[in-house]
């Protein structure tokens, strides 16, 4: 149970963390190559490419469980609170729909690209391995919305922040956390 929670909690952003580890890694080792040893390698910029593609998909699913979609919520703040709500489930069903929709498309794309035998030219890596990531995003961000929904309609009569109380809240803890850090600093000085 604890590791299903774990995934739960934490898969998407283990995923992206490590992706841009490896991103970061590879592209310092491509630079060192070329200044310290002033010979470059073939595969760096190819491998970086995939791993941002990969990134790219998974960000789908975390954006979701996160909360983090792109939308207008200061014009459905002004809304009514039951329309409210309606619009951000009409919202994340018809993201549903474009994920269940991509999902079931992309798994025939890297069924095809498998089929071809399509080899990338820098590593020789299978590029359906690559296109696999659609697969993976899609339908990933499909449960992650499917999660999200089930919430939305359970807490239906909860009431909710509007985007104006949100921002205002964040804004205040950011105005404190700066504070406690410029007392903090300050302090320190002092002594």
């Amino acid at each position: 149970m604890r590791i299903i929670k774990w995934i739960d909690e934490h898969l998407e952003e283990s995923v992206l963390v490590t992706l841009l580890v490896a991103i970061t890694g590879v592209m310092m080792l491509q630079v060192i190559m070329r200044k310290v040893v002033n010979s470059s390698l073939s595969w760096p910029e190819e491998f970086c490419r995939y791993c941002y593609v990969w990134t790219t998909f998974f960000t789908l699913s975390y954006t979701m469980r996160q909360g983090n979609m792109l939308r207008v919520g200061v014009v459905v703040d002004l809304f009514p609170k039951v329309l409210r709500k309606l619009v951000y489930i009409f919202g994340n069903l018809t993201c549903l729909t474009f994920f269940a929709v991509f999902f079931y498309k992309s798994i025939d794309v890297v069924k095809g690209i498998s089929l071809s035998g399509q080899k990338s030219t820098a590593m020789g890596l299978p590029m359906y391995l690559v296109y696999l990531s659609t697969i993976l995003g899609f339908g990933f961000g499909a449960i992650r919305t499917l999660q999200v929904l089930f919430k939305q309609v359970r807490n239906f009569n909860v009431q909710e922040q509007t985007t104006i109380e949100s921002v205002k809240e964040e804004a205040e803890a950011e105005a404190a956390f700066a504070k406690a850090d410029l007392d903090k600093t300050s302090g320190k000085g002092k002594r």
